[in-house]
Order: structure tokens, then C-alpha cells, then sequence
């Protein structure tokens, strides 16, 4: 059987993420990937599951499997969860738990664990490790300054692939860091399985000072406004472009 050489994003958000201010919409990120020739793609908003048949056969037409996907927040941190086809919070780690034994199809990957934030796993990675697949390597680094090393630390002791995402908020980071995974079928089932057996290729380059200094300053008003609406200080987005999430 012939083997898949596939370029994926598995971390991305887009205009349906009910927390964060994102300003495109699926469409024009499945357009973006399908342009730097991604072959799969997540889209990951938080705490929202943004996937329907008619937008998988929009990222079809243009080469790409489009995945279900979700950043949940669990117990304060986030987690990726795949291969979900509904999602209602809250969870908990040991719904995670659950949830991956009666549903194998599920997939997890740690998101930027030992980055400064309190969403971010931190011991908690250590402490549920069970409840992961794989960790992520995120493009937001340079040379100096990385908390992916620790990453590939907690990678190497827990025996869990890598996986590289650029944690897409803006269109240009697209591409930034990604996977190329070897896989025997272009489908949810052999990306997974592929990833979880190590058939996975990280991509990454690290951003210079200023690059980084630049999309800090666009993140950080998009991490202001979200923590605002958690408070209740600003109100809840109303989702124009929603529709490209069917029920």
C-alpha cells in the first residue's frame, strides 16, 4: 500500500471562535491553507466546535481534509480534542478520560503546555498525561526565547510525539510551524494513528525579536478583549459569519 507525505495544521482559530476577536472566516483560512498546500486541517476555535458537512466539502474541493476540532477548556486549561462530533462544556479530565475509552476515534494533543498563562497545562500535562496523544511545538518562539524546550523534555520522558502548529489567530501565521505526517490514508483515523506511532515531521523556524515583538502586541489585544468578555466587561461576540457552522 502506498504511504501519504502530508502537510498539516491541526491548531487554528477562525471568526466563529466565541472568545477571541479573529478577523477571517473558515473559508478564508481553508483558502490560505489550500494555497501553502496544507492537506488537513483543524479548525479549533475555543470552546466551540466549528465543523459541518458543507464546510468539509468546501476544504475538500480545494485538497483538504477538513477535521473536527475543538480547544476545550478543562479544569482552567486548555486541551485539542479531534474526531468529536458534538461538544458541550464543562469537562473535566476524568470526562476526558472517559471519554477516550468509549470513543477511540478521539484524539488530544497539549497545546503550548509550558508557555506563561494560566490556561496552558503546565503540570497538569505531567500530572494527566493519560490523557494525551501528542504535545505541541507552537511557532511562537525565537531563539532566545522558547518554552518548547520544555516541551520536548516532557515529550522525551512521557514518550509522545511532537507535533509542530502555528496556533493560528492571524492569517500570517499560517505556515509558520507545522507537521508533515506519513500516513497510509488521507482520513482522521490514519493521521491519528501515524502521529500516535511517530510517523510525524516537525516543521518550524524560529521568529526574529522583532517578528515576535509584532505578534505579541496583535495577540495581546485579542487575549484582552477575550479575558474582558469573560468578566463580563465586554459583551459576548455576535457571529455574523456563522453560518458556515451548520447544526
Amino acid at each position: 500500500m502506498n504511504s501519504f507525505r502530508l502537510k498539516i495544521e491541526l491548531h487554528s482559530h477562525t471568526d466563529f471562535d466565541p472568545w477571541d476577536q479573529i478577523d477571517y472566516s473558515a473559508y478564508q483560512l481553508i483558502d490560505e491553507a489550500a494555497r501553502q498546500g496544507f492537506a488537513a486541517l483543524a479548525i479549533t476555535c475555543h470552546d466551540a466546535l466549528q465543523w459541518s458537512q458543507s464546510l468539509a466539502d468546501y476544504a475538500a474541493s480545494a485538497g483538504i481534509l477538513l477535521i473536527p476540532g475543538v480547544e476545550a477548556t478543562i479544569e482552567g486549561k486548555h486541551v485539542l480534542i479531534y474526531g468529536l462530533e458534538h461538544f458541550r462544556e464543562p469537562m473535566s479530565f476524568a470526562h476526558l478520560r472517559a471519554l477516550r475509552q468509549s470513543h477511540p476515534q478521539v484524539f488530544t494533543i497539549a497545546p503550548h503546555p509550558f508557555y506563561p498563562g494560566s490556561s496552558c497545562l503546565g503540570r497538569s500535562l505531567m500530572q494527566h498525561h493519560d490523557c494525551f496523544d501528542a504535545i505541541e511545538y507552537c511557532h511562537f518562539y525565537t531563539p532566545q526565547v522558547n518554552f518548547n524546550r520544555k516541551a520536548m523534555e516532557a515529550s522525551r520522558i512521557l514518550n509522545k510525539p511532537i507535533i509542530g502548529t502555528s496556533d493560528v489567530h492571524l492569517l500570517r501565521q499560517l505556515g509558520n510551524t507545522y507537521a508533515y505526517v506519513t500516513t497510509k490514508a488521507k482520513n482522521l483515523e490514519a493521521i491519528t494513528a501515524a502521529i500516535r506511532t511517530g510517523q510525524v515531521e516537525l516543521v518550524t523556524t524560529p521568529m526574529s525579536s522583532l517578528d515576535l515583538a509584532s505578534l505579541a502586541f496583535r495577540m495581546g489585544k485579542i487575549s484582552l478583549r477575550s479575558r474582558l468578555r469573560r468578566l463580563g466587561l465586554l459583551p459576548n461576540k455576535s457571529n455574523p459569519s456563522i453560518s458556515s457552522a451548520e447544526e
